[in-house]
């Protein structure tokens, strides 16, 4: 699996999911959307519709190999290795 952001078009949609969980905590209005291409698997997270990072690996590993954060003017920040540092504020 590369380093260079994957080229969803050569990936499949395999799931779409609301509120998904991040780090075990469900995350209110994050969305994730999962593409595989036969065993490596890419997350797109997005956040009251704005993509916001992904993170892509190998199907079953259990973080992720690499992952790329949206920077504030739109474009894609370079990839890094491992899981993205996200932390989840809560507000009541």
């Amino acid at each position: 699996m590369s380093a260079s952001l994957p080229d969803l078009r050569q990936f499949r949609l395999h799931k779409v999911i609301d509120d998904v969980d991040f780090e075990g905590e469900p995350v209110p209005g994050l969305r994730g959307t999962f593409y595989r291409r036969s065993d490596e698997s890419v997350g797109v997270y997005a956040l009251a519709g704005r993509e916001v990072f992904m993170a892509w690996g190998y199907v079953g590993e259990e973080h992720c190999r690499f992952n790329a954060v949206r920077r504030a003017d739109g474009i894609w920040d370079r990839p890094r290795p491992g899981c993205p540092d996200i932390t989840a504020l809560r507000t009541s």
